[in-house]
């Protein structure tokens, strides 16, 4: 029996639709506690789980980040360059 190798990524598969709080703080550059502080205050649409986790709807944080910066990929890329 053939088994998936680990840390492989599977070619064609959709993106999920809901992201944690870690996924969303290194997509936006933020930390955790940032992210659950928006989400707390009702700046990014969000679900917390039964376990008291937060969840984030993939699609909300594309419109916000055009929302906030209309070329949001250029705008990490420059951030990313200008570090130390």
């Amino acid at each position: 029996m053939a088994s998936k190798a680990r840390g492989r990524p599977d070619l064609g598969k959709q993106p999920k639709e809901w992201m944690t709080s870690g996924e969303v703080a290194r997509a936006f550059d933020m930390t955790d506690a940032a992210i659950r502080r928006w989400a707390r205050e009702g700046l990014v649409e969000a679900i917390k789980t039964p376990g008291g986790q937060y969840r984030f709807r993939r699609e909300s944080l594309a419109r916000l980040l055009q929302v906030k910066h209309p070329n949001g990929a250029q705008v990490a890329a420059e951030r990313k360059r200008t570090r130390p």
